[in-house]
């Protein structure tokens, strides 16, 4: 603790303060980018559904017209 009162140790433990602070940053935006993949190929295969019913129309059987 007593390396932290002169200016080599304070320069010393802010610039591994200012490392883990980048590396925090690009984790973030890492995991920013996987999770918009995801959530695109996500649209993208609801827009390919051949199963997916027609938005606007009701699945009613023909006896209960």
């Amino acid at each position: 603790m007593a390396g932290l009162f002169n200016s080599k140790g304070m320069m010393h433990h802010f610039s591994g303060i200012r490392t883990k602070v980048v590396e925090i940053r690009e984790l973030v935006e890492t995991v920013d980018t996987v999770f918009t993949s995801f959530d695109r190929m996500s649209e993208l295969g609801k827009s390919v559904n051949p199963f997916k019913q027609k938005k606007g129309k009701e699945n009613i059987p023909h006896d209960m017209d």
